[in-house]
């Protein structure tokens, strides 16, 4: 493996430990009284590994459901915690099943024992239970518009918690009992409303709001949903459901890790951006911008940020991820330049429509490339930067990382 790639590739796998389960959620464990018991009710890429660790903190006190993505459930013990399985990113009957049985649990659980609550990101399609009049497939066909639209996630779960009613506090409406949530967040900002469309959280947007964004791009209509949305009653605004509501880690956990690391290693660091949004080619351009000036000015030092991209994909038919989308768009930019190395990673183990984590992009990625007859503007402009990173062999694959904190970027300015 190139040195630069294991040691970019060391840094993401740095950021991701520090965000997992294991390592983030204990010290929030000692905050619960489960002298009468707690339920655990979850939801996310992260939720078996977080089931397993408040196994771990109470053992058989406790109990519970979560939903995780199929091929996301943990080697670790959950003892009375059941593990559900769904589908990620398009929610399939078991999300529908899984939506009902939280609510269930929820609903049931007994006053004198408090739940606890563990979200992650993917939380929103893995408990799909749609409100009354709008069936799963209604719900399903404006859930995979929404995900090829380029809306971006605040705007999608707009939209999700609107039709839901497990999302935008449903979950925690019905509940007697106190109520604690713990969140590994996966959005910008870390806006408890938005993180798995705030199934715990009281929601604070509005039906014409949600119509304004399907609107805004151009959505199929469906007469269902049209009809519902026009004639939602607004609830008054309300304060936070949750009697304890803590983000235990997020996208500056990650990052802030990996800076420790390099730091440790004698490397100069620079943070772009935390909170990083925008298409990612876009952004691709912008940073192998920065990078060339600064390789410029005989520097040496790493550029971080992390955030979400997004890709609007429209009529393009190829594979990828936002990730990917970036990475092939800087060793564009980059145009060969000597010196300069680039990750780009989602923290989930997995970037937009296969199973890889994104890919690492060198200098002599375009001379490699062109010795393969491959084109790089026609793969992005096809948004297919799967099959370009996969033809170089420099796809990054993890597998799932049980945990998500979205996008981790590391640019390597080494010099020549």
């Amino acid at each position: 493996m190139n040195s630069e790639k294991a040691f970019l590739l060391d840094l993401y796998k740095q950021g991701v430990t520090s965000c997992l389960p294991s390592v983030c959620l204990p010290d929030y464990f000692d905050e619960v009284d489960v002298s009468q018991g707690v339920c655990i009710i979850g939801a996310g890429k992260a939720a078996a590994d977080m089931a397993a660790a408040a196994y771990k903190k109470y053992g058989d006190a406790c109990f519970g459901k979560v939903v995780t993505r199929y091929g996301y459930g943990t080697e670790l013990p959950t003892g009375n915690i059941e593990v559900l399985y769904a589908a990620h990113p398009v929610p399939d009957e078991k999300s529908l099943e899984a939506g009902q049985a939280l609510l269930e649990l929820a609903k049931n659980n007994p006053a004198n024992i408090p739940i606890i609550f563990l979200i992650s990101g993917g939380g929103s399609a893995l408990m799909c239970l749609p409100v009354e009049g709008i069936s799963f497939a209604d719900k399903l066909s404006v859930h995979k518009f929404l995900l090829r639209s380029g809306a971006s996630i605040d705007e999608m779960n707009v939209v999700r918690k609107q039709l839901s009613q497990v999302k935008g506090g449903g979950l925690a409406l019905v509940a007697k009992s106190e109520v604690y949530t713990y969140v590994i967040s996966d959005v910008v900002g870390d806006d408890p409303s938005i993180i798995a469309s705030g199934p715990t959280v009281i929601d604070h947007s509005t039906a014409k709001q949600a119509l304004d964004i399907l609107n805004k791009y151009n959505w199929p209509f469906n007469a269902a949903i049209d009809k519902v949305l026009k004639s939602a009653v607004d609830l008054p605004i309300k304060q936070n459901l949750t009697s304890e509501y803590a983000v235990v880690a997020n996208a500056n956990t990650a990052i802030d890790s990996a800076i420790q690391l390099a730091q440790q290693q004698g490397w100069q660091t620079q943070v772009l951006n935390y909170e990083q949004q925008g298409e990612a080619a876009d952004v691709a351009k912008q940073h192998a911008k920065i990078a060339k000036s600064l390789l410029a000015e005989g520097k040496q030092l790493l550029l971080f940020s992390g955030g979400e991209l997004t890709v609007t994909v429209k009529d393009a038919c190829g594979e990828g991820g936002p990730n990917q989308e970036y990475a092939l768009a800087m060793a564009i930019a980059l145009e060969g330049q000597a010196g300069i190395s680039v990750l780009s990673c989602d923290t989930d183990g997995v970037d937009g429509s296969k199973d890889v984590a994104g890919a690492f992009v060198h200098e002599a990625s375009l001379s490699n490339a062109k010795k393969l007859g491959l084109a790089p503007q026609e793969y992005l402009d096809n948004h297919d930067s799967y099959h370009f990173f996969e033809a170089l062999e420099d796809l990054i694959i993890t597998g799932p990382t049980q945990t998500n904190v979205n996008d981790f970027r590391v640019i390597m300015i080494h010099g020549n």
